[in-house]
């Protein structure tokens, strides 16, 4: 959830500044107990942009405080408590009261009791807490299966690894419908916007216009709305931008004529140990299918000056497929203007028509759209 908690950082909401005379005036009061502090600074906060914006501050006295603001619609904010790691998100709603009990290890691990959206909120993380332990899980099974196991044991964790992904997003679009007219709905959507597991975009822009006029608006719903719209262009269902660059012998190709019946681009680079970790399973689907109308043309991101590495690595791999790069690293404008790469390896799955009908699929369920798309 710490990916959540930073890009949450970049909302810009109204904030109320308290003061000795506010404080009798709170029409939101959280009430936190720890029997194990004596005495704390305690802040509760908000952002304005990425600066911090301090809405109350107390002393916390013999394991309890008592905090709270003045506001006129649900905003984000963060309990900070001088001795415990990290801030705890909280909504703030007109009319509610928190109850914390802290976790002086870890403010993340405290149990906050409320009602309404806070809630709501507290309600959809631990739900997406329970999808990561399951993949923390699997993570270690596969560790011990890299050790021990067989191929066909990866595959089947590293299968399941991905299926979670799947029901996460699955989780997430239903509960983004469900709140499209609050300021949770929001948050979620900005979360699952910058999720690197690759949601559905054209799904979240939908999900988008169904928002209430209020959510819409939302500084940090706006900008997530812009990054999924730039991202749609490359999301399933969408045509594949076409593009050209230098081949290994300087020549430029471009992807209209490295086409097959199937096809993959595959975003990589010779530095890229998860790159070259995959590339034995990628040889392997292609050599097979390679004859029935596969093709896969590399894009990689080797940096400047370092045509070399990547010549080798095309070599050492026997990667006997279609190579262009601009040798450009990250500012690589297929990866970064067209297809908004973000992270390697990093694939696309083509149909016959150029259609995206996959992403970022790997070996058994790799080989198991290809074949479905090599029978249309």
């Amino acid at each position: 959830m710490k990916k959540l908690f930073i890009l949450l950082l970049g909302v810009v909401l109204l904030t109320s500044c308290g003061n000795k005379e506010q404080k009798k005036d709170y029409n939101v009061t959280i009430e936190g107990t720890e029997v194990g502090i004596d005495k704390a600074d305690v802040k509760l906060i908000t952002y304005k942009g990425t600066k911090p914006v301090t809405i109350d501050s107390v002393t916390m006295k013999e394991g309890h405080f008592t905090i709270g603001a003045k506001i006129d619609k649900p905003q984000l904010a963060f309990l900070r408590v001088s001795g415990i790691p990290s801030d705890l998100p909280l909504i703030l709603e007109p009319g509610s009261n928190i109850k914390v009990d802290l976790n002086k290890e870890h403010i993340r691990k405290s149990a906050v009791l409320s009602q309404g959206l806070n809630k709501k909120f507290f309600d959809y993380l631990d739900e997406v807490k329970e999808f990561r332990k399951k993949q923390e899980r699997l993570a270690k099974l596969y560790q011990a299966a890299e050790k021990k196991g067989t191929e066909a044991e990866k595959t089947n964790i590293l299968n399941r690894y991905y299926s979670i992904d799947d029901d996460k997003h699955a989780y997430e679009y239903k509960f983004i419908e469900e709140n499209k007219d609050n300021l949770v709905g929001g948050l979620v959507f900005e979360a699952v916007a910058f999720d690197r597991a690759e949601p559905n975009y054209n799904k979240l822009a939908k999900l988008y216009e169904n928002f209430s006029p209020e959510v819409k608006e939302l500084p940090n719903v706006k900008n997530a709305y812009q990054n999924v719209k730039a991202k749609a262009a490359t999301s399933v269902g969408s045509k594949a931008p076409d593009f050209s660059a230098p081949t290994p012998d300087g020549k430029m190709l471009s992807l209209k004529d490295a086409m097959g019946k199937v096809t993959v681009i595959d975003f990589w680079a010779s530095w890229c140990r998860p790159c070259r970790a995959e590339n034995p399973y990628v040889v392997q689907i292609y050599n097979k299918y390679h004859d029935q109308g596969l093709n896969i043309i590399g894009v990689s991101l080797d940096k400047p000056g370092h045509k070399d590495a990547w010549l080798k690595a095309i070599k050492d791999d026997g990667l006997n497929w279609y190579h262009v790069s601009n040798l450009k690293f990250w500012q690589d404008p297929i990866a970064r203007e067209l297809y908004h790469v973000e992270s390697i390896p990093q694939t696309f799955i083509l149909d016959k028509n150029g259609v995206i009908r996959a992403k970022n699929l790997r070996r058994d369920r790799l080989e198991a759209k290809i074949k479905e798309l090599l029978a249309e």
